[in-house]
């Protein structure tokens, strides 16, 4: 998360109007959800990862391996809609028997699988691209724009805050592990993450409530109040989002 977080506020489009980013973004993945063609979602995930490395300057790395997250967890529930099992070898591409039945992939399957896995990356490129150029202040602007009851952008705000705690918390307790030999061999290594498990529960809980004290002492009343620089709409920007979810749009009818 932090590592993540340094190139949000750091890429060369965070002065961009929170609600054109959250616009396009919203569009191109409801377009990603609705298209069925594997061309709207390959052009999706080539113009967003575009985007992210020549425009907002984000390193190709950095975000090749963001993606290289969701899509091992993608390939597992691919495979399994790719697998097929039946007792017609017939319409198998390829089968491995298992008594009167086998198990093998099909034409169909092996389309629905592809297909489900293209449209799940060119979702989470469109989601990255909003996660990584617009920082949490300007989505709870967005929100708040939007109508969004209070409540939920103040969890929004407040978990957020937790997380950072999490890990925070995490890390200290790793390096002080690390730095006395806890994870120098196989048998250490379990013993002292199951210590780190245990221990960073209570201790992130006791920071968490000290940072709700703090808060209550600085005249907490149920609502964060952020200051916002003053955003400003650019006809270039909107221009150009549009034009790229109208291309979008023309691939799915063409």
């Amino acid at each position: 998360m932090l590592y993540v977080d340094q190139y949000v506020y750091t890429n060369k489009i965070l002065n961009t109007h929170p609600l054109e980013k959250f616009g396009f973004a919203l569009l191109t993945m409801l377009i990603c959800l609705l298209a069925e063609r594997p061309a709207v979602h390959l052009a999706t995930i080539v113009i967003m990862l575009g985007i992210l490395v020549y425009i907002a300057g984000i390193p190709c790395s950095v975000v090749l391996k963001l993606l290289s997250l969701p899509l091992g967890f993608l390939l597992v529930g691919v495979i399994t809609l790719a697998l097929t099992v039946s007792g017609d070898p017939a319409e198998m591409l390829a089968i491995v028997k298992l008594g009167p039945y086998g198990v093998g992939v099909t034409e169909r399957s092996l389309e629905l699988a592809m297909s489900t896995l293209l449209r799940a990356l060119s979702s989470v490129s469109s989601l990255y691209f909003l996660a990584l150029t617009t920082p949490m202040t300007d989505l709870i602007y967005v929100l708040g724009v939007l109508r969004i009851p209070r409540i939920v952008t103040e969890l929004m705000a407040v978990i957020y805050r937790f997380i950072f705690i999490f890990l925070e918390t995490a890390f200290y307790i790793y390096t002080a592990q690390s730095s006395r030999w806890g994870y120098s061999s196989f048998r250490r290594s379990l013993y002292s993450f199951g210590l780190l498990f245990g221990n960073i529960w209570s201790k992130a809980f006791i920071r968490a409530q000290a940072m709700f004290t703090s808060l209550l002492s600085r005249g907490y009343e149920e609502e964060i109040r952020v200051l916002h620089p003053p955003y400003r709409f650019s006809s270039y920007s909107i221009a150009a989002y549009a034009g790229l979810d109208a291309f979008l749009l023309l691939l799915t009818i063409v």
